[in-house]
């Protein structure tokens, strides 16, 4: 049985805290949405109420209302993240604490032992969930535990090879029936999230329709007198806003995602689904499932109850979705 001892470097450490890095700075565009739009109101709301008396503060207010909120698209997309992990200082104390003792692992093709301070963790095949191959590291994944393994110590000892030679033929031991490419089309990745949203959110959806219904009426049929009757069909447009802008928003999402980063394949095995992307391949169990839905594009797959996997229909043979159906059906 290989053995390879290694310590963990400050720079694998640094890596391996890589994904506490970045977070998204929203709150500045948030805070200019709210504030204009609550200037275009308080403008629009002036005016109309008081339209003889300082008519020209009603106009500011709508003014600046508006400049707000249309600043807050270029600022939204134009802010950089933040760097969210603690500093090097803070990384430095940490990597000393915990993870700067020699260890060990040795591994065969029943599973891998791996020794660490005075405990060991011994693991069959059977439990591997994922392999990541990253820059420095390669790191073995079970459900519940990630074992993050330098590179260079096991080029050293010519043991890496061998190493996720073993773990790959761990995920690919199921029979395969076919794969198929996982990228969506546009028009499936916004139908998926506007079903997926629809169907678990629908009464805070229709909440949101409505209270946008009542608004338009105040804000453009208050004086609903003189209205033309044909104008008022324009109020039923207004809940149409919200499914709109959730539209406009997973388009946007669908064309900044990282895709070159995601997984291209899937293949469908006796067992589950593995995943291949450049840095890691993963397999996720039919058993794992909580639920599917299929809508006309694709299915849901949810192995946790607010997320799910996407699965494209496009590539898919009629006999292949028969069979898909039958592997997924039992444990729905």
């Amino acid at each position: 049985m290989p053995r390879v001892e290694y310590t963990l470097s400050f720079e694998n450490y640094l890596e391996m805290t890589q994904d506490r890095r970045k977070a998204p700075r929203i709150r500045t565009p948030l805070i200019l949405v709210a504030t204009g739009f609550c200037l275009l109101v308080a403008g629009y709301g002036w005016l109309r109420v008081m339209p003889e008396s300082w008519s020209i503060l009603g106009g500011v207010l709508l003014g600046f209302g508006l400049l707000a909120t249309v600043l807050a698209v270029p600022l939204g997309f134009l802010t950089q993240p933040k760097d969210a992990r603690p500093n090097t200082a803070t990384l430095r104390r940490e990597y000393q604490q915990y993870h700067c003792d020699k260890r060990a692992i040795e591994f065969d093709e029943n599973g891998w032992r791996l020794f660490w301070y005075e405990g060991e963790d011994l693991r069959p095949w059977s439990c591997l969930r994922a392999i990541h191959d990253q820059k420095t590291l390669l790191i073995l994944a079970t459900e519940t535990t990630y074992y993050w393994l330098p590179k260079a110590d096991l080029q050293r000892e010519n043991q890496f090879e061998n190493l996720k030679s073993l773990a790959g033929a761990a995920l690919d031991k199921d029979q395969t029936f076919f794969s198929v490419p996982l990228r969506p089309s546009v028009l499936v990745y916004v139908m998926a999230w506007m079903v997926h949203l629809w169907r678990r959110q629908y009464r805070r959806l229709l909440l949101g329709c409505a209270v946008l219904a009542l608004f338009a009426y105040w804000l453009f049929f208050a004086n609903i007198a003189n209205e033309s009757p044909r104008s008022l069909w324009l109020l039923a447009l207004a809940p149409l806003l919200v499914p709109i802008a959730q539209a406009h928003y997973y388009v946007w999402r669908f064309y900044f995602s990282r895709w070159a980063e995601a997984a291209r394949d899937i293949e469908i095995k006796t067992g589950g689904i593995v995943y291949r992307a450049p840095t890691v391949q993963w397999l996720a169990l039919y058993r794992r499932l909580i639920g599917f839905h299929e809508f006309p594009w694709g299915f849901h797959l949810y192995f946790d109850a607010d997320s799910f996997h996407l699965i494209p229909k496009s590539h898919f043979s009629p006999d292949q979705l028969v069979q898909f159906r039958k592997l997924i059906s039992p444990r729905r």
